[in-house]
């Protein structure tokens, strides 16, 4: 920052980069906020198949239909679990290779967050970097330093 220290074009830089950092992290905090829902449906997921090992075929379930709702059904099969894969395209898997493909993607999720969480950090210090400096600004003007060319 080559401007004098103070100067007008130097806070609106300073005020620039701010804002820049506060709309990266909303969108860092709105993607942890959705990593944190497809973590927790990876959780559900693995429950749900975990307990088929415990279930009997023929067996009386509740199958969700979304929204918190749900539908009898019995248990046809406890042997092989569909799998989305993305792109509308689902495949089947024995639920052993379903479980270890649910921890896998679950694992990936977490340390996606992981990463997310850590560059939000790094925001948060530059933020407070910027805040830091516009306060020692402030106070040089109420102390009556360096007013030229502040408005």
């Amino acid at each position: 920052m080559s401007s004098s220290p103070g100067s007008e074009e130097e806070i609106r830089r300073l005020l620039a980069a701010y804002e820049q950092y506060q709309a990266q992290a909303d969108g860092i905090s709105h993607q942890l906020g959705l990593s944190q829902i497809a973590a927790q449906g990876l959780e559900s997921a693995l429950a749900a198949v975990d307990a088929l090992q415990e279930a009997e075929v023929g067996q009386e379930i509740l199958v969700p239909i979304g929204s918190g709702s749900f539908i009898h059904g019995k248990l046809a099969s406890k042997e092989n679990v569909i799998l989305n894969v993305g792109a509308g395209v689902s495949i089947e898997k024995r639920s052993e290779e379903a479980i270890e493909i649910l921890k896998t993607r679950k694992n990936e999720v977490l340390e996606g967050s992981k990463k997310l969480t850590e560059v939000l950090a790094k925001i948060d210090q530059e933020m407070q970097k910027i805040q830091g400096i516009m306060q020692q600004y402030e106070s040089r003007l109420s102390d009556g330093q360096g007013s030229e060319g502040v408005v």
